[in-house]
């Protein structure tokens, strides 16, 4: 080569690739491992409590209460796995650095799913396996205790199901609502509009089911929590791709005012209480 000329370049063919590059798809099921390790690493303390809640529940709640409460961690987690996992950007104030990254939203937003989702199925089917063909006892003497008779309890597999499928639609609203909200605030409270979604849910379910079967079976309310917890999820992830941190059209928004704030809480919690209220007044009829 002559001085002062530039350096020749030679392509080469695709084909001509060295014996030690990884295959095509082993970039992409590394930097999936990474985002679930990522996410695990950052909700390790929430998982390793809920964990621990959940053991000392199977084995010494038994014991000492009713057996029902096997049932508790499994909703508690998805009240706070909801918030946790979609608002811990906006929690964290570092949403406009998440963006930058070079990982997609969508593969941040199924990677969070998977592990908060997915943990929440598993630690509600864990309790409700655990006590396999005894929910329908359990249920009904949880009620007597209370003083509220029943009648004879459908063990179907929908009513098992039913038993996770609630606590997803708790978790699926929350991580929708935090995922899309762009103030703490609205990313805190998460939770509380998860719950009274998935209670009106709950209800309207069950008059459902009570005017075509005249008790809870799980027949209509399974389909409706299973499809208002992807339909939410799906909108979810549509308005994250498109979401812009810190921006003034958000796709959700809730008054700034601290009156308009307390005036909001204050109606989900009565909502929350009323609907408690009429489940427990309505059991005897229902079941």
């Amino acid at each position: 080569m002559e001085a002062g000329r530039n350096p020749d370049l030679t392509l080469v063919p695709d084909e001509e690739v060295s014996p030690g590059r990884p295959e095509p798809g082993w970039p992409r099921l590394r930097r999936w491992h990474g985002l679930l390790w990522a996410e695990w690493f950052a909700h390790a303390h929430l998982i390793l409590l809920t964990l621990l809640v959940w053991l000392g529940t199977v084995w010494a709640v038994p014991m000492l209460a009713h057996p029902l409460w096997v049932l508790t961690p499994g909703i508690l987690f998805a009240l706070v796995a909801g918030p946790a996992f979609g608002g811990v950007d906006v929690i964290h104030g570092v949403e406009e650095f998440t963006f930058a990254y070079p990982v997609t939203r969508t593969e941040r937003f199924l990677s969070r799913l998977a592990l908060g989702g997915g943990l929440t199925v598993f630690i509600s089917g864990a309790g409700v396996y655990l006590l396999e063909d005894r929910l329908a006892d359990v249920v009904v003497r949880a009620f007597l205790s209370a003083g509220i008779t029943l009648g004879d309890v459908n063990p179907s597999m929908l009513l098992y199901s039913l038993m996770i499928g609630f606590p997803f639609t708790v978790f699926a609203l929350g991580f929708s609502v935090a995922l899309l909200s762009t103030g703490r605030t609205l990313a805190f409270t998460s939770w509380l509009w998860g719950l009274l979604g998935a209670l009106a849910l709950m209800r309207l379910a069950v008059q459902w089911e009570e005017q075509r079967f005249e008790r809870l079976n799980g027949h209509l309310s399974v389909p409706l929590l299973a499809g208002c917890s992807v339909g939410s999820l799906w909108i979810a992830w549509r308005l994250y791709r498109r979401k812009e941190a810190g921006a003034g059209v958000a796709p959700l928004r809730i008054p700034r005012s601290w009156w308009g704030w307390m005036l909001a809480i204050l109606g989900a919690a009565a909502g929350i209480g009323v609907l408690i209220y009429w489940f427990a007044v309505s059991a005897a009829r229902v079941f």
